[in-house]
């Protein structure tokens, strides 16, 4: 009477908020998506979507049929576990990272994960961690690794490493032989990365903190940029120490210490827990095995080509 394809039709339409959204997520045409919702809906004596506004909204009946939905669909994915195995990866997978992981040991997991499964697709995407998390709570990617922890029982979060923070500036601009006076430091520009980025909190107490007025402040949201700028003699900077190794051993960069201590930022693997648990559990070890955050930037893009494509 009903079939799989029509309750996943339904399931992902409410999850998302939307025909155009499940369509996009499931790899449809909309009006495929829409056929099938309307073939289950016509099993109902009543509507299961209110659509007399702009957005198609569930019904009491319809948050019923959702429900059951979901329950057939986890229970097809455990048979599916169980006939294959429980790491049975998906068709699709869209993995979220932010740059720094991106310019350093994204290629080597990419590599790592094709090279296991030949025929996924992976769409690597690329932002800070507050569009990052807004996405994988919206289901728009399915993993995301960033330094911040989701805390909800719907994810998993695994510490994945460190990254040691400091100050660098262009030796044409500071080139102290001891720590720099905070009321020295505090007259030279500070470039910093924006506030959307995950940086800003963790480094707010310096960064936008009344009492340390630096001269003037430029935000961007490219540590890369950042990087370049400094090395301009555009300022000072705070950066991840090793992903800037080659700037520095180049003598386009140099640290300094200073009277202001700096934490260290760790990276966390986020994902959902309601499916395909098993395949991203495999993914979170791989990227514990190949992460690699005290590399010099140009050391961790060499990675070992594949013949499978990124798709």
């Amino acid at each position: 009477m009903f079939t799989l394809k029509q309750l996943e039709a339904i399931y992902w339409v409410a999850t998302l908020g939307g025909f155009e959204a499940a369509s996009s997520y499931l790899n449809l045409a909309q009006s495929t998506v829409s056929k099938r919702v309307g073939e289950l809906e016509r099993h109902f004596p009543e509507p299961l979507f209110d659509r007399s506004g702009r957005q198609a909204v569930l019904t009491a009946k319809g948050e019923d049929v959702r429900d059951l939905a979901q329950q057939f669909l986890r229970l097809n994915d455990q048979l599916v576990a169980a006939a294959k195995k429980a790491s049975a990866p998906p068709i699709r997978f869209r993995l979220g990272t932010t740059d720094l992981v991106a310019l350093s040991w994204l290629p080597q997991l990419i590599t790592t994960v094709l090279r296991r499964y030949p025929d996924i697709d992976i769409e690597p995407e690329i932002d800070v961690t507050s569009v990052l998390f807004e996405r994988l709570n919206e289901r728009k990617i399915d993993f995301a690794i960033c330094p911040r922890v989701f805390q909800h029982p719907q994810f998993v979060s695994v510490p994945t490493g460190d990254v040691e923070l400091a100050w660098m500036a262009s030796p044409d601009l500071l080139c102290p032989d001891s720590p720099v006076p905070t009321e020295k430091l505090l007259k030279y520009p500070l470039l910093t990365q924006s506030p959307k980025s995950i940086m800003w909190p963790v480094l707010q107490s310096v960064i936008d903190n009344p009492k340390l007025p630096f001269a003037r402040k430029t935000s961007c949201n490219s540590i890369e940029a950042l990087a370049e700028m400094a090395a301009a003699g555009l300022g000072i900077v705070i950066l991840p120490r090793a992903f800037f190794g080659r700037k520095i051993s180049e003598g386009r960069l140099r640290v300094f210490e200073t009277e202001i201590p700096l934490p260290r930022l760790t990276y966390h693997i986020n994902y959902r827990s309601d499916y395909h648990a098993g395949f991203y559990s495999e993914v979170a070890d791989l990227c514990q095995m190949v992460a690699n955050f005290s590399g010099t930037h140009e050391q961790l893009l060499f990675v070992q080509p594949v013949d499978a494509g990124l798709r």
